[in-house]
């Protein structure tokens, strides 16, 4: 089957993919992640190296969210481009890729992190799924769809949780995802009520 987008709703009502700038100075990397984006509907419009090109890049492009990996060697840091976006461009999600549970691990002085850039650690992302609902959520956190946490957390959605959030973006009937997740009817509305509350995204 045709894999789904990852999709937007425009203020005029129309569905649009996902436009994303991916910086991350392994080039390697760089290029696996976009791989996996694209090849899950989202819109990969530039892929760069260092922060000053992810600045240029945000700015070139104004796509709707940035992801960048936290330490880019020296000089200024995937956290210093997040809050630079955040100061000039508040709706730009930021997704910060990391393999640090806490920035200051990288350097003493590093920034905290603030509640709406969404701060996912690589090591405890299993699938590309979860990256996917990283991505979807910075973009509700940027539109104030969805308000971030009182203190910026990693993004925690479970395997299950980030399969359940894929199907309902597309837009199935919770009928339809329970069959597609072999689940009751009665299991998937409550992981879909208590998903709500983990996003804080009303109905």
């Amino acid at each position: 089957s045709q894999r789904a987008k990852c999709a937007i709703m425009s203020d005029t009502g129309m569905v649009s993919v996902l436009r994303v700038v991916l910086a991350d100075d392994h080039r390697l990397t760089a290029s696996a992640l976009s791989d996996s984006l694209r090849g899950h509907g989202v819109d990969v419009v530039a892929v760069v190296h260092s922060p000053p090109d992810a600045l240029d890049a945000v700015a070139t492009h104004r796509p709707d969210v940035l992801v960048t990996d936290l330490d880019m060697g020296p000089g200024p840091s995937g956290l210093d481009v997040a809050l630079k976006v955040k100061q000039t461009m508040a709706r730009i999600g930021v997704v910060v890729l990391t393999a640090y549970e806490d920035p200051k691990l990288v350097a003493p002085a590093m920034p905290q992190v603030p509640p709406d850039v969404v701060y996912l650690v690589k090591h405890r992302v299993s699938e590309v799924q979860e990256l996917l609902m990283a991505v979807r959520t910075a973009h509700l956190f940027a539109t104030g769809e969805a308000r971030p946490p009182k203190k910026a957390t990693r993004f925690d959605l479970s395997t299950s949780q980030a399969a359940l959030l894929r199907l309902v973006s597309q837009g199935l009937s919770n009928q339809a995802i329970a069959d597609e997740l072999q689940l009751t009817l009665g299991s998937v509305t409550v992981g879909i009520n208590r998903l709500a509350k983990k996003l804080d995204v009303s109905g």
